[in-house]
């Protein structure tokens, strides 16, 4: 596995341009967001997400989510209502996860039944160059570590280095926690699994 030390405000453009390489040839990365670090791929790259699949395999309880760049994103891979977008555009970027109605687009292997899609839109530079670079969401999860321990690198890199190709390590994350996840799949939001980010509605 490669790890590049990346600075968490200005990261280095070639790091940048090197994990994308190799995300694009089916590649699997770690690298930091808002809340813990996470593990993806391509979502257009289909030998990534076998990878990721088989890991998947042996934890049924961990799922794909889709980490996005930017609100256009978002529309492309779920349907979003007009008052949901409004709702989202309160929190976003931010700690959330809002499962949404997959769009047509999401692939099967991500969602075998295309009915609903995890989203996240992570207020975290790192991972959101590295979406733009890219030119399409990361199909994410969860690492296979307790969650007071997904914030620690060094514990990551032994964790991982067997099945992940490269790393983008800022340090330490400070005040790591789960996504808040929000279930927007309904008119009315529905509070699925509270985490680090606060939901007043």
């Amino acid at each position: 596995m490669i790890t590049y030390s990346v600075h968490p405000v200005n990261p280095q453009l070639r790091y940048l341009n090197q994990t994308v390489d190799i995300l694009q040839n089916g590649g699997i990365a770690v690298y930091p967001t808002d809340t813990v670090y996470g593990m993806g791929a391509s979502i257009t790259n289909p030998n990534g997400i076998d990878r990721i699949s088989r890991i998947l395999l042996k934890d049924k309880q961990r799922t794909f989510s889709f980490i996005c760049n930017d609100f256009s994103q978002i529309s492309r891979y779920a349907r979003v209502t007009n008052a949901h977008f409004k709702l989202m555009k309160r929190y976003l970027p931010g700690p959330y996860t809002f499962i949404l109605p997959a769009s047509n687009l999401v692939p099967k292997k991500i969602c075998p039944k295309r009915k609903t899609v995890g989203i996240r839109l992570p207020d975290c530079t790192v991972v959101l160059e590295l979406i733009r670079k890219l030119g399409e969401p990361l199909a994410n999860t969860s690492l296979d570590l307790p969650g007071s321990l997904r914030n620690d690198p060094e514990i990551i890199k032994e964790a991982v280095s067997n099945d992940v190709d490269v790393m983008l390590d800022i340090g330490p994350l400070e005040n790591a926690d789960g996504s808040t996840i929000i279930d927007l799949t309904e008119e009315t939001p529905v509070l699925v699994r509270a985490g680090k980010g606060p939901w007043n509605e």
